[in-house]
């Protein structure tokens, strides 16, 4: 009898602490808009496109809707002025720094292929920028034989200078 009348009085005591929050104060209906000092990391495009969704799957009322966008696309805007005239700084920081990581990471690659890039007289530009025969039909990829650096005519399968094989074994 002792034990029932116990968990009774610690289920009562647990639901009431579950339901507290609710009891003394009710949900809040504004929505939370951090400002962007509070979140460099996310731009105002990136927001609107969230405030887009969620309007669009019913998770803001019209009117929640309109005082977001209002804030939010003066500030998109200017994020996408500063984009097109090349003023990275006025952009957020860190997707700033992202864009210019990954701009730098691509024009190496470019600079990489243009340098390097190797192309076969029957199948093309070559993916392999320091391959110095074709992955696909063997030939040699350079004009000069790997051994001695003479001029190798592309077709040839031995170099006229010193007579090692400038074709890949097929």
């Amino acid at each position: 009898m002792i034990a029932l009348l116990l968990g009774s009085v610690l289920a009562v005591a647990a639901l009431a602490f579950v339901m507290w929050p609710l009891l003394k104060g009710g949900l809040r209906n504004t929505p939370i808009v951090l400002a962007p000092e509070q979140a460099p990391e996310a731009s105002a495009l990136e927001a609107l496109r969230e405030i887009e969704f969620d309007q669009a799957t019913g998770k803001l009322s019209p009117e929640d809707y309109a005082t977001l966008k209002a804030t939010y696309t003066p500030r998109a805007l200017a994020e996408l002025r500063a984009r097109e005239a090349g003023d990275v700084a006025a952009a957020t920081p860190a997707a700033a720094a992202a864009r210019t990581a990954a701009d730098d990471a691509a024009e190496a690659l470019i600079a990489r292929v243009k340098r390097g890039g190797r192309s076969c007289p029957s199948c093309g530009p070559r993916p392999e920028s320091d391959a110095l025969f074709c992955s696909d039909c063997g030939r040699m990829l350079g004009a000069g034989c790997p051994s001695c650096g003479a001029a190798v005519a592309a077709d040839a399968k031995f170099c006229v200078e010193c007579g090692a094989s400038v074709a890949a074994v097929s």
